[in-house]
């Protein structure tokens, strides 16, 4: 069996067959080397798994036949994390992490104090967040791969969120988180879905506190530390994971 994955485009795979291009091709012929008649794993956008074999690499693509396929393993827990836009670099860092841990759905957020614009066109940028997290489902072995969207205001975000638990992470007032997922784990009844909110490096203001607990938010807390938004977002998916998805 092998360990080596790319991710495939849907619109490359034919019944039996797939077409590997661009970077992924790149990346099987230069630098993972691949052979004709070795196999590999591909997954695409939806989660699929295919075992393939390799039966032809030319110039700009890699021809190979499908031997088995694999649908999507959906997580038994839906972690949506609601994430305010923070600095480039801190939040492609979030993405691919929380990709790592998981999570079903990732929703960048406007809040009151976002302090970044984004400058290059949303599409660039989506696309941008996209490759992030292809790139870590490659590495980690994730087969599901999350959604992330256009950012959102956090009005919009709040009044259209479904989830069943919904939790705000705060600085200012709350559980802790620990008290809230080790009950839950232990009767064997955590919730379906989560949202949790994560606010942005300035923190949430008292006014966006007041409207999310007003929508049936939980208002939750690491402890007396103050932590970095993408530290605090991370540990939390990381708690919320090992207790509840099981």
């Amino acid at each position: 069996m092998t360990s080596n994955r790319f991710s495939v485009k849907q619109n490359n795979i034919q019944t039996s067959s797939v077409i590997l291009d661009g970077e992924e091709h790149r990346h099987l012929s230069k630098v993972a080397r691949i052979k004709p008649r070795q196999k590999v794993w591909l997954f695409d956008e939806e989660g699929r798994n295919y075992l393939a074999e390799v039966v032809k690499i030319e110039r700009d693509r890699t021809r190979l036949v499908i031997l088995e396929r694999e649908d999507a393993q959906e997580p038994s827990l839906h972690i949506t994390l609601g994430q305010a836009l923070i600095k480039a670099k801190k939040m492609n860092s979030i993405i691919q992490k929380a990709t790592e841990l998981g999570v079903a759905a990732i929703v960048p957020v406007i809040t009151a104090r976002t302090i970044i614009r984004i400058e290059e066109k949303e599409e660039k940028k989506l696309e941008r967040w996209k490759k992030i997290i292809r790139e870590a489902a490659k590495q980690s072995h994730v087969s599901f791969l999350p959604s992330i969207m256009y950012p959102v205001k956090l009005d919009k975000l709040i009044r259209e969120c479904n989830e069943e638990k919904k939790l705000l992470l705060s600085e200012n007032q709350g559980k802790l988180l620990r008290d809230i997922l080790i009950p839950g784990s232990r009767k064997g009844e955590p919730p379906s879905s989560v949202l949790l909110l994560v606010g942005p490096e300035g923190g949430w203001t008292d006014k966006e506190e007041r409207f999310i607990l007003d929508h049936g938010f939980e208002a939750v807390s690491l402890g007396n530390q103050i932590l970095r938004t993408e530290t605090a977002a991370l540990s939390s998916l990381a708690m919320i994971a090992h207790f509840w998805n099981s």
